[in-house]
């Protein structure tokens, strides 16, 4: 009887182990599977961040860049195909609005079409006021060039009682 005992004591202390061994298994595909799909989850999500970011900045055209120097601010916008006559600029201390007509080409059938046509609004909140008296743009090589120079600050004196 006791050798019955010490053998069901070996088969029990072994079938633990395998057990064991097929748990860990089976926590470690788990375990994989699991990453993956999260793996999956965030690529797919960076992928749509992406497209949304794309899509956002398709919107902001026309595309622009602001550029901050010690006195001005300057800001250059693709204008292509864009004539003189079709940009109307304001100004105001804290914002330019450029207003932009591209002209639409003849009738195509288009297989894709991602240029600007028609009317276009792009207002640019600047980060300092400027000087609304004392602006220079130039329109060369269907780049929109705005130099736009920093107002001086004031200093009021304040009587002291």
């Amino acid at each position: 009887m006791q050798k019955n005992a010490k053998e069901f004591n070996t088969k029990e202390k072994e079938e633990p182990d395998v057990n064991n061994s097929e748990d860990e298994n089976n926590g470690i595909n788990a375990e994989k599977i699991l990453n993956d799909i999260i793996t999956g989850i965030q690529d797919k999500t960076e992928e749509f961040g992406k497209t949304i970011s794309d899509y956002k900045t398709s919107l902001q055209k026309p595309l622009t860049d602001v550029i901050e120097t010690e006195n001005s601010i300057i800001i250059k916008v693709d204008l292509p195909g864009v004539n003189r006559d079709n940009i109307d600029l304001g100004i105001t201390e804290d914002s330019v609005e450029i207003k932009v007509l591209f002209e639409d080409e003849e009738e195509y059938k288009y297989l894709q079409k991602e240029r600007n046509y028609g009317k276009t609004m792009r207002t640019i909140v600047l980060p300092v006021n400027i000087n609304t008296d004392n602006v220079k743009a130039s329109f060369k090589d269907s780049i929109l060039v705005i130099e736009l120079f920093k107002k001086d600050k004031e200093i009021h004196k304040v009587n002291i009682n």
